[in-house]
């Protein structure tokens, strides 16, 4: 197979991240942005590992955000998930993604189109910019997302794997998706020219379950009031769940991070910075294409952003001497009951259900909905979703018509007037 090569967007990105760090760690107080900190070292370092690995002859898998990267890593090869690379430059370039959606829209791909895939088609149409040597995904949840492949299948040539996932959420589901996980290891072999290493995979298996453990403390300690945490791990958080998926970095990130929200819970301190005055569950995405609207929220309006729907998670770790097959059971459900998956893929009802059930968990005073242009499949949720909120809990809901990823269709100064003036009705 002959390799693709073109990696400037990770090369970018890794100088944007290792100008930040610098940035935080010379000129920031060591008590502030601890979180941001954590995680721009964890990102640095994985991008560089990434790089280091393309350069030596590794192949480019490209992947989705609710996919389970761990899989990867049964092969000498570099995962990239397009949705976190889209957002990623949405929210660390000077410009955003913005010139990769433009070269999108150019060769034909609807404005409305999802921005988390539509950033990497950009990248692609882009001459000697980015290239991939196989994709691997799963056919959810959204109709919009499982689309936008098609593009890298037909007019970029590169060979496309799906594995069928099914409607059904039961113990059958996560079988017949473990099957299905198999057979895309078996496809990516042939592809790849390489045979799979369980050994390998079992390792980062192994990082990623370890994370979850101290994801679980992490929310239970997100209960407390205040927050003991700044709002702007819930966008980072985002990243780090799949992005350094299978790595030493994803354990040490959520470590770090569980050992500062315990210590500032234990000696009752709130996060720097942090007034908190209302407390806010977002039941869908976080903002992307802004870096610094979680610290306006925290800093000047006194508002947490307490958690998010990708911030929470109902599955669980895969136990420590998991055969094979039970490897791949694991991620299987892992994977069905991914953040979004979970809550899009199936009934509706499962939405209400953990959107009332995390409401009530962190004790919120409100809820915020980002209606992403992207996911058609929410909008239907929005008004029963307020009602439930209203009647089960008594707390309002806002939504904030937007695209996460391009801050071109609602500007940030236009969503921070809209959070502004809806706590002014809370207090």
């Amino acid at each position: 197979m002959k390799l693709r090569r073109n990696i400037k967007p990770l090369v970018l990105l890794h100088e944007c991240g290792t100008t930040m760090l610098e940035l935080v760690e010379g000129a920031i107080a060591k008590q502030e942005l601890q979180v941001l900190r954590s995680y721009f070292r964890g990102l640095n370092s994985i991008l560089k590992e990434d790089i280091d690995a393309i350069n030596n002859g590794a192949p480019i898998i490209g992947t989705h955000f609710a996919f389970p990267a761990e899989l990867f890593y049964c092969f000498d090869a570099v995962p990239i998930c397009f949705e976190t690379l889209s957002y990623l430059s949405s929210a660390v370039l000077t410009n955003g993604s913005e010139d990769f959606y433009d070269a999108a829209s150019n060769f034909g791909i609807p404005y409305h189109a999802c921005t988390s895939q539509k950033g990497v088609v950009g990248m692609t149409l882009k001459p000697d910019y980015f290239d991939v040597d196989a994709i691997a995904i799963p056919t959810a949840p959204c109709d919009n997302t499982i689309g936008m492949y098609q593009f890298f299948s037909e007019a970029r040539n590169i060979p496309v794997i799906a594995a069928d996932m099914p409607y059904r959420h039961n113990e059958r589901g996560y079988k017949y998706y473990a099957q299905e996980l198999r057979k895309m290891v078996d496809d990516l072999a042939k592809i790849l020219h390489q045979e799979p290493d369980y050994d390998k995979l079992r390792k980062a298996v192994s990082y990623s379950s370890n994370s979850i453990k101290y994801q679980e403390e992490i929310n239970n300690l997100r209960a407390a009031t205040p927050c003991p945490l700044e709002s702007m791990i819930n966008p980072m958080g985002a990243c780090v769940q799949n992005f350094f998926a299978g790595r030493p970095q994803k354990e040490t990130f959520y470590k770090e991070v569980a050992e500062l929200a315990r210590d500032r819970v234990k000696k009752g301190v709130k996060a720097p910075g942090m007034e908190e005055e209302i407390r806010s569950y977002w039941p869908y995405m976080s903002i992307f294409f802004s870096i610094e609207f979680c610290e306006w929220m925290d800093r000047e309006l006194n508002m947490s952003l307490v958690c998010d729907m990708f911030n929470h998670f109902f599955f669980e770790p895969i136990k420590e001497n998991a055969t094979v097959d039970e490897m791949f059971e694991g991620l299987a459900k892992q994977s069905m009951e991914y953040p979004m998956v979970r809550q899009s893929e199936s009934f509706a009802d499962v939405f209400l259900d953990d959107t009332l059930f995390l409401a009530k968990k962190f004790n919120v005073d409100c809820a915020v909905f980002t209606a992403h242009i992207g996911c058609k499949q929410s909008v239907s949720v929005i008004q029963i979703l307020k009602e439930v909120l209203k009647d089960e809990l008594g707390i309002p809901l806002l939504t904030i018509e937007l695209d996460i990823g391009d801050k071109r269709l609602t500007s940030i100064e236009t969503i921070k007037k809209r959070v502004r003036e809806f706590k002014k009705t809370l207090l």
